[in-house]
């Protein structure tokens, strides 16, 4: 079982438009409403690979009572804690002209002390039936910002395996507690390191020198340009580069990388295997037009394609 942790879900609507503009009036040619959130983004591309799954985190109102609805309809298995507040919606502008991506992301509700005890209570139980937990995102308002290193010491302290993808203060934090894999984008490692990363081989060093602060493994992941990891305990590192695809919506890619590493995790691969695999997922994400959705067929045709470059 792969549990994935979503403190902050939405509803994420993609909105499709024709020449966008700041301040004009636009007419949608399309809205793609879908159960949202990095957690369930991750919950969805494990369940197409075949991977158990069950995801937990916070619901409330309106939007969290479609949240669940939707999951149902996928049979997706889930166990959120019931909340006063009324769960985000975040939006997608997909300018279908100029191919720009626009994204407008609500903080999220208010989650009480008592609704927090109540998640961190079934959390704790939950990770002793799960082999591998993925924490992604923010959290939502209420909730102190070393909750993720909270939620990694509750997890390795049962000897689980725990993925952590999340940014600023949420990641400062969670660093120390000595996640399995952290999996920040590239201006997130620039911010972590206080310095700017201008090509591979300092890509590279960023993710060893992320690896000693903590994490066993450290994946930057760069877009198109794939993604560098590198662990604490080999003297290796790698950078996987994807083929050249027809991207439909980057918007959920880098939760289809985290599925994939935590599918590689759950089946021991080793790094370089791993990593192919990974960055294979994020581009079968990135052809699908659905947020969170992945053509799943693809994925071994573009990971016999992804190139590997092993630096020492």
């Amino acid at each position: 079982m792969i549990l994935t942790v979503n403190l902050n879900a939405s509803i994420d609507k993609a909105y499709k438009v024709e020449n966008f503009k700041i301040g004009a009036v636009t007419r949608v040619k399309e809205v793609i409403p879908t159960a949202g959130g990095k957690g369930l983004n991750v919950a969805r591309v494990l369940s197409a690979l075949g991977e158990n799954v069950n995801v937990t985190g916070f619901t409330g109102g309106f939007s969290g009572a479609f949240i669940e609805q939707e999951l149902k309809k996928e049979n997706m298995p889930f166990n959120f804690i019931h909340i006063n507040g009324e769960t985000r919606s975040c939006i997608n502008i997909i300018d279908l002209s100029s191919k720009i991506h626009t994204e407008l992301l609500e903080p999220g509700p208010d989650v009480t002390a008592q609704e927090l005890d109540e998640f961190l209570k079934f959390y704790t139980k939950a990770v002793k039936n799960s082999d591998i937990i993925t924490l992604s995102g923010s959290a939502p308002k209420g909730i102190k910002e070393d909750i993720y290193a909270r939620l990694v010491t509750i997890a390795k302290g049962e000897h689980k395996k725990v993925i952590l993808d999340t940014s600023g203060k949420y990641l400062e934090m969670g660093l120390a507690s000595g996640p399995t894999l952290i999996k920040p984008n590239k201006s997130e490692a620039e911010a972590l390191l206080g310095r700017q990363l201008k090509d591979t081989e300092e890509l590279i060093g960023a993710a060893k020198d992320l690896a000693k602060l903590g994490p066993e493994i450290c994946v930057i992941s760069l877009g198109e340009k794939g993604a560098v990891a590198a662990s604490r305990s080999l003297n290796e590192a790698y950078w996987a580069l994807p083929p050249k695809i027809q991207v439909s919506n980057t918007v959920g890619c880098g939760d289809a990388m985290v599925a994939g590493f935590a599918a590689a995790l759950y089946k021991n691969l080793p790094l370089e295997d791993s990593l192919k695999f990974a960055v294979a997922v994020s581009a079968a994400a990135a052809l699908s037009p659905i947020t969170g959705g992945i053509v799943v067929e693809e994925v071994s045709n573009i990971e016999e394609k992804v190139k590997i470059t092993r630096f020492k």
